[in-house]
């Protein structure tokens, strides 16, 4: 071809105005040839930055080291004890316009997790025993999880059991504690009962660790008094993801 190409491109001939025609003509096809070569190849080159566009940065994005899990007060979720939110960025700093993120808590086997989140964006996958939701334009996505745990002597879970996930990346490792703790009836008398009990077991289980401070003490006792005392989440899930 590349013969061909040359015989093309160098034989000369004087048009009847005089000037080299197939020259021209020559140089003309070896340069239709170039691009068909390097279209390609440049698309090669294009294609990995493209993707890397959408894999998120640990750094860059706002996740919590914690996350609190939640009753109703019958009609909505206790947003005040809950809610948190996730931006989602890239590593450039850009935001993932319309991100997958996906709360995994499948490494915390002292916790479920509503099958109905009250949430008609959100989708729990009991399968895998998580909940998904697409960021918007600014990367950003509200939470507000709604679960209990499985009361006591079945602590297991410790700090860092839950999984947060980005368009199918890891960017947090956050703690997960529950308020209503024996699973039944929303959070009342027998959580606290339970609490005492991981309290006295000299184990930092996260599930009774609410302010994420890797220990279990005062702190948390007092923020399970003021989620039992707001009344919020009196409420427990009909049905969960075991």
């Amino acid at each position: 071809m590349s013969h061909s190409l040359l015989r093309v491109a160098w034989v000369p001939a004087i048009s009847p105005s005089g000037s080299p025609l197939r020259e021209r003509r020559g140089l003309r096809a070896v340069g239709f040839l170039l691009m068909r070569v390097a279209a390609p190849c440049m698309l090669m080159l294009i294609a990995p930055v493209a993707n890397a566009s959408r894999i998120p940065s640990p750094a860059n994005s706002t996740a919590p080291d914690l996350i609190r899990l939640v009753g109703t007060n019958g009609n909505a979720p206790d947003a005040a004890a809950g809610q948190f939110t996730i931006v989602a960025r890239d590593l450039a700093n850009n935001p993932l316009r319309g991100c997958v993120v996906w709360l995994d808590f499948s490494n915390c086997p002292d916790l479920e997790i509503c099958t109905d989140q009250m949430d008609p964006d959100a989708t729990t996958n009991c399968t895998a025993k998580a909940i998904e939701k697409i960021g918007n334009d600014l990367g950003e996505v509200t939470f507000t999880v709604l679960g209990r745990s499985n009361g006591a002597g079945h602590a297991a879970s410790l700090a860092g059991s839950g999984r947060i996930v980005v368009n199918g990346a890891l960017i947090r490792l956050p703690s997960v504690a529950a308020f209503d703790l024996d699973g039944m009836g929303g959070v009342g008398a027998g959580d606290l009962s339970v609490w005492l009990g991981d309290f006295g077991s000299g184990s930092a289980w996260s599930r009774s660790d609410y302010d994420g401070d890797g220990s279990i003490g005062a702190g948390d006792l007092s923020q399970w008094l003021s989620v039992f005392a707001s009344g919020a989440s009196l409420t427990s899930c009909a049905a969960s993801c075991p």
